[in-house]
């Protein structure tokens, strides 16, 4: 006969009895748990950075011409968030198995194009090779506006530049609206998803930040100017802004800033992301083929590495690159993010 119950001495003999077996099933579950989980903590996510030499002695935010492209021995150690990380691929910018979209965007407050400056955006859109993808639109109250979606034909391309009258410079619905805020909502708002494709903008523009109500001292940094290096470093866009200021103000009563603002602006700009100003004394350039031929020898010079990032797409992290040469050093992004994708909100 089975009985009703079990005396207190009894059931703490049987409990020392399964203790063995209770903890064996625990660490047998443990270890099931250890191996379910175990893809995931150990996951590698393909990461894609865009890279350039630049002397080493060059200073942050300093501007020099491009060096000759890198190549794959001048790597060395490559960390993110303070990790070594495994370089899987290394590759040309321009002429490579990446496809490179390039967003050109010109200011709404500006009539560049009025003295026959677009043949030579056209030429230099003509020049470049079939994987670059090209964009054109305009800066305008704060916001991106693209007239010309993503295209590998360069007439059509270049059909989108169209220079505005002075009396559209200086209208009030034509105002930029700051061009940093402008880039920080393309970053936000980038045309195509797609993270195997490697992101640039060439900006048009003065650089100045007009209305915003805040004084800029030479030795500060510029808040929009800062958030809107954050934002491209995060989403994975290398900015190339190119100075120009029209020699006639558009609109008399418009503040017309100065020039040394601009492109003091254009330096923080590149200095954390990776890009490249595009400027050549105080004033703008007679011509732009110059200044557009430095582009295309810097594009020339870079490469994309793609890294074996530990953990899943969306987390930012930061970065840093040793040169195996002593003459050179590694210039990129500050901060790159998992995957080259923002986390889905």
């Amino acid at each position: 006969m089975t009985p009703k119950f079990i005396s207190k001495l009894q059931r703490k003999s049987i409990s020392r009895r399964l203790g063995p077996v209770r903890m064996f099933a625990a660490t047998a579950c443990a270890v099931l748990l250890f191996s379910a989980l175990a893809p995931f903590a150990l996951a590698q996510t393909p990461t894609l950075i865009v890279v350039r030499a630049v002397p080493a002695k060059l200073k942050k935010g300093e501007t020099a011409q491009a060096l000759p492209p890198l190549t794959k021995a001048d790597i060395g150690e490559i960390k993110l968030g303070g990790k070594t990380v495994e370089m899987s691929d290394f590759q040309p910018v321009l002429k490579g198995p990446h496809v490179l979209q390039l967003m050109v965007l010109l200011d709404s407050e500006e009539m560049l194009g009025a003295g026959g400056q677009f043949e030579e955006i056209k030429k230099f859109f003509a020049d470049l090779p079939p994987n670059v993808e090209l964009a054109v639109g305009w800066l305008l109250q704060g916001n991106v506006k693209v007239v010309q979606p993503w295209t590998t034909d360069r007439d059509l391309a270049g059909k989108a530049l169209i220079a505005k009258t002075r009396e559209q410079a200086a209208d009030p619905k034509n105002d930029n609206g700051n061009p940093y805020q402008c880039l920080r909502n393309l970053a936000a708002h980038w045309p195509d998803g797609d993270p195997s494709k490697l992101r640039a903008v060439l900006m048009f523009t003065d650089g100045i930040t007009r209305g915003n109500g805040q004084a800029q001292a030479g030795d500060q940094l510029n808040p929009d100017v800062e958030g809107a290096s954050e934002l491209l470093q995060r989403t994975g866009i290398v900015p190339y802004p190119f100075f120009w200021m029209d020699p006639i103000v558009a609109d008399p009563n418009r503040n017309p800033g100065g020039q040394l603002e601009g492109q003091q602006n254009f330096s923080q700009l590149v200095a954390n992301t990776g890009g490249a100003a595009l400027y050549e004394g105080i004033f703008a350039p007679g011509s732009l083929t110059p200044l557009l031929n430095r582009l295309y020898s810097t594009l020339d010079s870079e490469a994309v590495l793609t890294v074996n990032a530990p953990g899943k797409p969306g987390k930012e992290v930061s970065l840093d690159i040793k040169s195996n040469r002593d003459d050179i050093k590694i210039f990129g992004p500050d901060q790159v993010t998992v995957g080259n994708v923002l986390p889905k909100k």
